[in-house]
């Protein structure tokens, strides 16, 4: 068994799948409910068998510069988001947004 699904593995890797792709392809297809497996080979040679095309790499989504907003930008935002801004402490572990009073860089509980 094991030579076999070696060989199918190789198939998707000459056909230009990454380990990782090929790894979250067989997790899908595992049963999620606590089924048993009786024969793993078997559902391993099942979901290899067939090899899909690699998809077609996605071009990158520009990133617009990082300045200050302006008017013009503005009127992009959110109506809620504007006028907040992120606060520059440390002790965030996502990016933390704060409406100033005056020029405030750190959020209120930073502050204090």
């Amino acid at each position: 068994m094991q030579p076999e699904l070696t060989r199918l593995t190789a198939r998707w890797l000459a056909a230009g799948h990454p380990a990782g792709a090929i790894r979250a392809h067989i997790l899908r297809g595992l049963p999620d409910d606590g089924t048993p497996v009786h024969r793993p080979g078997g559902l391993l040679r099942h979901l290899l068998r067939d090899v899909p095309p690699v998809p077609a790499p996605t071009p990158p989504v520009p990133q617009p510069p990082a300045a200050a907003p302006s008017p013009a930008s503005e009127r992009l935002l959110s109506p809620r988001l504007i006028g907040a801004r992120e606060c520059e402490g440390s002790a965030h572990v996502h990016p933390m947004l704060f409406r100033p009073v005056n020029d405030e860089t750190l959020c209120r509980r930073c502050r204090d």
